[in-house]
């Protein structure tokens, strides 16, 4: 049970510290962070780094504010976007998040823990700077962090799998497939598109 709560401090720790930091210094972390080769056979890897069963409010927290940013993020996408491939993807983000966030929230409800309801200051700044980005830049940017935020919320979906608490092992397994077509979907327009992969 110690140990239990340690790990829980431990996480919550260093999400409050990747919070406070700026945009510009999560972005470069994120662009300076070396590709899996697994991401070119389009395999998805299991969790790294995730602490499996480190504490329900701890998943459902950062499960909420990873599905706000991608949210909001193609929200932008379906307003901001030229490319025809980037519009229909996004708006399947839109379609999907607003799905698993409903869904979220009830289990929330259920468990009488309080979901956060906006993001963090640093991503709604950052969200408002890429508003005002040209569409083809806003549309690298978006793709680009849709690979990445997508290799995220998987790795977090996966370790609830093994949480030992069934009602959240069964909402994280009942989403794990449209998180995998986002994933794929966006690893798929960044070869057709940028060539990354």
């Amino acid at each position: 049970m110690k140990r239990k709560s340690l790990l829980t401090a431990a996480l919550l720790t260093f999400l409050m510290m990747q919070a406070c930091q700026s945009p510009e210094r999560r972005a470069a972390k994120v662009q300076s962070a070396p590709i899996d080769s697994a991401l070119e056979k389009d395999i998805i890897t299991d969790t790294t780094g995730i602490s499996r069963g480190a504490g329900i409010s701890v998943f459902m927290t950062e499960a909420a504010t990873e599905g706000m940013m991608k949210l909001e993020l193609a929200k932008i996408a379906v307003q901001k976007a030229t490319n025809p491939r980037i519009q229909k993807y996004a708006k399947m983000v839109v379609k999907d998040h607003e799905k698993i966030g409903e869904r979220l929230k009830k289990l929330a409800e259920d468990k009488k823990i309080t979901l956060p309801t906006t993001l963090p200051q640093a991503d709604l700044n950052h969200l408002d700077e890429l508003r005002k980005m040209p569409a083809n830049d806003f549309e690298k940017h978006f793709v680009d962090m849709m690979v990445k935020g997508h290799k995220k919320i998987l790795d977090l979906y996966k370790a609830a799998t093994t949480s030992g608490d069934t009602p959240l092992e069964r909402f994280a397994r009942s989403n794990l497939s449209k998180l995998e077509a986002h994933y794929k979907g966006s690893v798929s327009l960044d070869k057709k598109l940028y060539k990354h992969f």
